[in-house]
């Protein structure tokens, strides 16, 4: 559903007493429904969100085989996980690992007087290394422990996305701790978490001291792997990262560019072709004729328009390009569905084109009606949002229902679709009759509504007295409006002169001088130059 329409619409919206305010509000919203409709059954459909956004993030990746939807967005780190290879104890608890360095250094402390002794971490009670004799009081033979068990940092897919070892992050002091042998033994390779909940006639103090030295050891074991992917720009899967994030931004972003303009042209074609219809005879031939005529003038009103095209595709990629960073932020911390995509997607679609309306938009001249313009805008996200929010509930509904999923997916689009168009017609009527905006006009010392209504009284009134149709002075008089708009801000005589010359045909005005060049008759000294 496409929220950038609500500056489309005309500022001096009336209605007249002879005709209902439902049907005056339908005629002019009517932009807004139908880009609706068009943004939703047509061109959404060429953006695919993606279950947990379009980049791989640790928080994601661990979610995959647990029953979610979750899949790997690139197959390099889905070859990478499956390729780790088998766990083997040796590459963590062998020769010249860290693990046997640290028991070689405390054995022989112990052994110089055998009083040294080592504290048990999880039963706070002094160890000693008493060998592997028959015997032996196993409660009070130190072993030394992988709080987080060195198999389970193997198969994390969080540690394979990261580019870290099995042995970096398992045989470091934050993850090794001194326990008995008889506890180290019955742990086995269960995590502490799970071990506790299996043993719950553990003493109380005994459980604690596990849990915080766990907790200790996954918070260090986390940062470490967050550091490594997301921060440590040395790491090749951290450049991966960031290069795949800015790239799903680019792609997203010339999408939404695109949806943006393409949805602009295609309503400014409809209601160009309608509005030709609608006073067109009736019959085949003068509707075929009007529908050509239509299609006339959408074609030289967009080429004539095309900065406005160009600021939809721009307002697009910036909205799609931030959205797209904003979803991959948001997928580091929590899971985001397809539904909450689009929602972020719309919401910062319908920021970027309020604070364009606002701070460059060259159609209101004052603040007021800029800031009336970006309220539009912002009511349109939310009803887009909102809508959204309908689609994913009635899919959830339609879920228990033994029907097509085609069907499902019409049924919940239309809901979803129909909702934002309703809300949105309902916003933007608010807002222009709020009684509220009197503040504003307050402010700016005018009451903008009845100047707009008393200007087009006087529109009328010089129509009158120049005997012109009202349509047609109407389109004179913003013509020369836009012209001189467009004259303020040109850069050179040669742009004037350019210009000059499309009015004067344009309107269809006879040249001063006649034909032939200015430059001819300006060598005649008896010609004189009458306007």
């Amino acid at each position: 559903m496409n929220n950038n329409f609500a500056c489309e619409i005309k500022p001096d919206f009336y209605c007249s007493r002879s005709e209902s305010i439902f049907g005056s509000l339908f005629k002019e919203y009517e932009r807004v429904i139908f880009r609706s409709l068009i943004s939703s059954f047509g061109l959404d459909l060429f953006i695919k969100d993606q279950y947990g956004g379009d980049v791989d993030t640790i928080h994601n990746v661990r979610q995959i085989g647990d029953g979610s939807p979750m899949t790997y967005k690139n197959r390099k780190n889905d070859t990478a996980y499956k390729n780790r290879g088998e766990y083997n104890h040796k590459d963590v608890e062998g020769t010249g690992t860290n693990f046997q360095r640290i028991k070689h250094d405390a054995r022989k402390l112990y052994g110089e007087d055998n009083n040294n002794t080592v504290q048990d971490a999880y039963e706070d009670k002094p160890l000693g290394f008493l060998g592997k004799s028959k015997g032996h009081p196993t409660d009070r033979s130190a072993e030394l422990d992988h709080v987080i068990s060195a198999k389970s940092i193997h198969d994390d897919r969080g540690r394979v996305l990261s580019g870290l070892s099995t042995a970096e992050l398992a045989d470091v002091e934050d993850n090794l701790q001194w326990t008995n042998e008889h506890l180290n033994k019955s742990m086995g390779a269960d995590e502490i978490p799970d071990y506790i909940a299996a043993h719950p006639e553990l003493p109380e103090d005994v459980k604690k001291r596990m849990m915080d030295a766990y907790n200790r050891a996954k918070a260090s074991y986390e940062d470490k792997i967050n550091r490594a992917y997301y921060f440590d720009f040395s790491n090749p899967k951290c450049r991966q990262f960031y290069k795949e994030a800015f790239t799903a931004a680019g792609k997203r972003g010339i999408q939404m560019g695109l949806r943006q303009a393409l949805g602009f042209l295609l309503t400014e074609l409809w209601f160009s072709v309608k509005a030709q219809v609608e006073i067109s005879d009736g019959t085949f031939t003068g509707v075929l004729s009007a529908i050509k005529t239509g299609v006339s003038n959408w074609f030289e009103n967009s080429r004539r328009n095309y900065r406005e095209i160009f600021t939809k595709f721009g307002e697009g990629v910036i909205s799609g390009f931030i959205s797209s960073l904003t979803t991959t932020l948001v997928n580091t911390f929590l899971t985001t569905s397809q539904n909450t995509v689009k929602i972020i997607r719309q919401a910062w679609a319908s920021i970027v084109e309020s604070i364009n309306v606002l701070l460059f938009n060259s159609k209101e001249n004052y603040l007021c009606d800029r800031m009336t313009a970006a309220a539009k805008v912002l009511a349109s996200g939310a009803s887009a949002i909102i809508g959204t929010s309908v689609q994913e509930n009635v899919e959830l509904k339609l879920a228990e229902i033994a029907l097509p999923s085609d069907i499902k997916s019409i049924a919940s689009t239309f809901c979803g679709t129909l909702a934002t168009g309703l809300l949105t017609v309902s916003f933007l009527f608010y807002i222009d009759n709020d009684p509220y905006r009197k503040f504003l006009d307050c402010i700016y010392g005018a009451t903008t509504d009845e100047l707009r209504r008393q200007g087009a009284l006087f529109k009328e009134y010089c129509a009158k007295l120049q005997q012109m149709d009202l349509h047609e002075f109407l389109k004179a008089t913003d013509y020369a409006y836009s012209l001189s708009i467009q004259l303020q801000s040109v850069g050179s005589d040669a742009e004037v002169n350019r210009l000059l010359k499309k009015a004067q045909a344009d309107l269809e005005l006879d040249l001063p001088w006649g034909t032939g060049s200015l430059n001819e008759k300006m060598k005649d000294r008896s010609w004189v130059l009458k306007f």
